[in-house]
């Protein structure tokens, strides 16, 4: 009897928090494409056909994610039902989902979702200056990067990649706490 009710509340935890993973994994291996090296080079972008190929990507990033943040919203009612589709008892299955719900790394998932949606927002930004300053870098001596003749944009150019790195970075150290 316990091996048996072990084994559905396996596939009620499996049914919702298999997808979470299966969506997690895919948002980080996502993110991992947009924070590598040549997406802080305007110079790897060989049109601004790139750059909008990039926007739509980062778009779809954005859906991913809200869609993830939908997923740990409605975890404890997904679960909940899970439970009850596998004809545990109401009374233990709200034990068992309070019990499983707790190990949530709540506050890591509530930092990294934030920080997530700040990331957007600087890619973003930083995607919208190569569009509307397309070709006022060269490629320079350093690798990745590039090199303005205009001292402000060479400024914004850093401002906006050390934003988009610092807050990449922050959303990887929230990974790692949740896997702690």
């Amino acid at each position: 009897m316990v091996a048996k009710l072990q084994e559905r509340i396996g596939k009620a935890t499996d049914a919702v928090f298999g997808r979470i993973q299966k969506e997690e994994s895919d948002l980080h291996i996502r993110l991992s494409y947009l924070t590598k090296p040549d997406r802080f080079n305007p110079s790897t972008y060989t049109s601004k056909d790139d750059v909008t190929q990039w926007r739509q990507s980062l778009q779809q990033f954005k859906e991913k994610a809200d869609s993830l943040a939908k997923l740990y919203e409605n975890a404890d009612s997904d679960l909940e039902n899970a439970l009850l589709q596998q004809r545990i008892n109401q009374a233990i299955a709200g034990q068992i989902k309070k019990e499983l719900m707790q190990s949530f790394p709540q506050d890591v998932i509530k930092k990294k979702n934030q920080l997530t949606q700040e990331f957007v927002s600087e890619f973003g930004a930083l995607l919208t200056f190569y569009y509307n300053n397309w070709g006022s870098w060269k490629t320079g001596s350093a690798a990745n990067a590039p090199s303005f003749d205009d001292p402000k944009l060479a400024s914004t150019f850093e401002s906006l990649k050390d934003k988009v790195s610092a807050v990449g970075a922050q959303i990887e150290d929230q990974y790692r706490a949740m896997t702690r």
